[in-house]
């Protein structure tokens, strides 16, 4: 087989991740019934997979592994087999998924995310498993965050790791327990239990974003934006987005007029004195329900539609497959084509 184990380090500077932050982790994240794991025989994915083990155990659940063979590397067999292989040693239940089909050839890394959870999270449905844990620390919450910033996002995009969410197409809920942790203290902990891992050769490649993203980080580190002040940051952030998120059932509340299945009114005055990232979120989410369109709306286009709206000669305009119309002080908002969609309130 070929596939070359990596010794952990067992960092000094560095304190392990432990059983008991795990714990309640889990606890607050309310994993409390039976979960799989996403293993790729990584270090960050056998930290993980060691952790919820003890965990599963302490709280008498069940719990499974799950790992993708993408092919999008020669070595990619192996490394499963390696996973089977010793999975099967520690008498952990391991189901092997390979990614069929074509493989793309630009954007690699997000539309093979994106595979790799389709995939898990169809198979825990399949299953009857509610929880699917991955591996994502603080290092990749990190880097993830100065990917959105190059790119101009804003507070949602900024603050888009998230501990805990729902599959959209599954159900099933992706939990990502080890945010807070840096990926060495994952690595000193697979030292202190003399835990060898495989190491991904992507992590050094330049060709993609993530790795450059890697080494620009680590350059900020050294000029003191250490990961706890990182970690601060994205907190507030995401508090900050949390406190929006909370806010738009109110709008919503205050705003809009349901008549009937296949129509809204808008109170055209009170949508002109929220605040503009309000109006661009109730809009978004506006244009989902009534377009019934699964796909991202594109934030130039929905601006676009708030400057048309917010103008005092704003008569229609068409969205999303959806025709916004001004009628005596409302924005009727209906489907192009007469469909029919949930009640815009009704929690999801």
């Amino acid at each position: 087989m070929g596939v070359k184990l990596v010794k952990p380090i067992n960092f000094r500077s560095v304190k392990s991740i432990t059983a008991i932050q795990f714990q309640n982790t889990m606890q607050v994240l309310e994993v409390r019934s039976d979960f799989a794991v996403a293993v790729s025989g990584g270090p960050d994915s056998l930290a993980l997979l060691f952790l919820s083990k003890q965990y599963a155990e302490d709280n008498n659940l069940n719990f499974i592994a799950i790992g993708i063979d993408h092919s999008l590397r020669t070595n990619s067999k192996d490394e499963i087999q390696w996973v089977k292989k010793f999975l099967k040693k520690k008498k952990i239940k391991f189901y092997s998924i390979k990614w069929e089909g074509k493989k793309p050839q630009s954007n690699i890394m997000a539309l093979a995310r994106e595979k790799r959870y389709q995939l898990l999270t169809n198979h825990c449905k399949k299953l009857k498993i509610p929880y699917l844990l991955t591996a994502h620390h603080l290092d990749d919450e990190i880097e993830n965050f100065l990917m959105r910033l190059i790119r101009g996002s804003g507070l949602k995009g900024l603050s888009s790791l998230k501990p805990r969410l729902k599959h959209k197409k599954t159900g099933v809920y992706i939990v990502r327990p080890l945010l807070e942790h840096p990926k060495k203290s994952l690595i000193k902990y697979l030292a202190t239990i003399k835990q060898a891992y495989i190491e991904d050769p992507t992590n050094k490649d330049n060709r993609f974003d993530r790795t450059r993203i890697r080494i620009l980080s680590s350059k900020l580190i050294t000029e003191g934006l250490n990961k706890s002040r990182f970690l601060n940051v994205i907190s507030n952030l995401k508090k900050a987005e949390n406190a929006i998120i909370s806010s738009i059932d109110f709008y919503l509340r205050e705003i809009i007029i349901n008549e009937n299945k296949n129509s809204i009114k808008i109170n055209l005055r009170k949508f002109i004195e929220m605040p503009d990232e309000i109006q661009f979120r109730i809009l978004v989410k506006i244009a989902s329900l009534v377009g019934m369109k699964k796909q991202s709306l594109r934030a130039q286009s929905v601006l676009n539609l708030i400057n048309k709206i917010n103008k005092a000669d704003f008569k229609q305009a068409t969205f999303n497959k959806c025709l916004f119309k001004r009628s005596q002080g409302f924005v009727n908002v209906i489907p192009e084509k007469g469909r029919a969609f949930e009640l815009l309130t009704k929690k999801s």
